[in-house]
């Protein structure tokens, strides 16, 4: 494609030569002729040895590049996302002969075009939606709905009653609608707390892989339209997750928790049960969270807490060592 043709997609207009042929894109460090690569800040462009045999998109307050052609605009990420979706196209494929035949699924009301793969189980009163994609060695439980366009990949088990939207992806291993962890001490023994809601999943949602979503005790499990789950999360009965959250990997929210839309939640953070956090708030990494967070907060730390405050108290506690050797030395005077 001609570096012109990328600049019709973006709405913008080329400096250098027009007529540049794109071959691929490519990372700067790997970048060889004909490739296009991208750089997010100018720091990084005067770091960048050698691009007269390459097309670069820049940021559009940029006054000069050294590339063959260059194309500025207001967002290089946002750019990146559709050139990389022009180029290579999603292109979801079970392998013809993985495929089972839709008529082996009698039982099951299905859409249009619609491909399962070999040794998928299928419970009853299902019901999938059009141009759904059901990898192999995938489980599907009683009275599951999964919306037009959604993926289910490889060893994925999804249970009785899960409610699935458009658009979404449940990549390898998923595991979702299963029993809370709920029990209750009876004579001396624990017994199991049934749980009898379902899990609800929202349009264009992705689940990662190895993620465990919970079913509700006596309510459901809902998990917003737009949100994204990284890999290895839990998500614990009753959870309540907002639209367009972005939840990274190995995160455990405990029971009846409420997280509002447009929440980050970094790696490796816990949150107990019971705790809302506010819309548009941020947890940072590794942060155990035991109380409410309010709308717009940023916290940090174990308890997590303001992360100004937080990383000021880890500072101080970097300085105990010294501060120990001091008043040491200070009682040996005496």
């Amino acid at each position: 494609m001609k570096i012109k043709e990328i600049a019709g997609l973006l709405e913008s207009s080329v400096n250098g030569d027009p007529d540049f042929e794109v071959k691929r894109l490519s990372e700067i460090k790997d970048a060889q002729k004909g490739d296009l690569v991208f750089f997010f800040k100018e720091k990084k462009l005067k770091e960048a040895k050698e691009l007269k045999n390459l097309a670069a998109i820049v940021p559009k307050n940029l006054k000069d590049c050294s590339a063959r052609s260059w194309i500025k605009v207001e967002d290089v990420k946002a750019s990146m996302l559709k050139i990389l979706k022009t180029f290579y196209p999603a292109s979801v494929k079970i392998p013809e002969n993985c495929l089972r035949k839709i008529e082996d699924f009698g039982h099951v009301k299905i859409g249009k075009n619609v491909r399962i793969g070999e040794n998928v189980t299928i419970g009853s009163n299902c019901i999938l939606g059009n141009g759904v994609n059901i990898f192999p060695s995938s489980y599907i439980g009683n009275n599951v709905e999964i919306g037009d366009n959604s993926i289910i990949y490889p060893h994925s088990v999804i249970l009785d009653g899960t409610k699935i939207g458009h658009y979404v992806k449940i990549y390898p291993g998923v595991v979702i609608g299963s029993d809370g962890f709920g029990y209750h001490r009876m004579g001396g023994e624990l017994e199991a707390l049934p749980h009898i809601g379902i899990v609800v999943i929202g349009d264009r949602v992705e689940v990662g892989a190895l993620t465990m979503i919970d079913r509700g005790t006596l309510g459901n499990t809902i998990i917003g339209a737009g949100t994204k789950i990284d890999n290895s999360v839990h998500i614990a009965h009753n959870v309540k997750i907002g639209k367009n959250v972005i939840i990274l990997a190995q995160v455990g929210i405990a029971g009846s928790c409420e997280v509002g839309d447009n929440v980050v939640i970094a790696g490796q953070v816990g949150i107990a049960d019971h705790v809302k956090i506010g819309k548009n708030a941020v947890v940072a990494a590794k942060s155990g969270v035991a109380k409410d967070v309010k709308a717009g907060e940023v916290v940090f730390g174990y308890p997590a807490g303001k992360r100004t405050s937080a990383i000021r108290n880890v500072s101080y506690l970097k300085r105990l060592p010294g501060l120990f050797k001091r008043v040491k030395a200070l009682e040996k005077s005496k």
